[in-house]
């Protein structure tokens, strides 16, 4: 006993559209697929990774730099309203306060200071 199973036909129509939208969405694909693969390189999770992509405000996601900057001016902030102590002593050129930064390793608040 066979069972006779009537062929679907895709008209030429329906056949020329799906192979037009495929034109133009398979090279976004496979753009974004790169991207991808070369910004995984940075170990991220997959919501950090959605918001370096899509944008860096959009899932409350900034700038570390921006945030960095807003740190230390809020440090400068702080240290603008205190004394200096007496006891420091402050460098005399800009090269020695770079060596004194490498070796005492100071904090923003201290380095505010100086």
């Amino acid at each position: 006993m066979k069972i006779k199973v009537a062929a679907r036909h895709i008209s030429y129509r329906t056949l020329f559209h799906t192979i037009l939208i495929l034109a133009f969405l398979l090279p976004f694909v496979f753009i974004l697929t790169a991207l991808v693969t070369l910004e995984g390189v940075n170990k991220c999770s997959t919501f950090d990774c959605l918001g370096r992509r899509l944008g860096p405000k959009l899932l409350g996601r900034t700038d570390d730099s921006g945030r960095l900057v807003k740190d230390f001016v809020k440090v400068l902030n702080q240290v603008n309203s205190e004394k200096v102590p007496v006891n420091l002593k402050l460098p005399d050129s800009f090269s020695q306060l770079v060596s004194e930064m490498k070796n005492n390793k100071y904090s923003a608040k201290e380095f505010a200071l100086i």
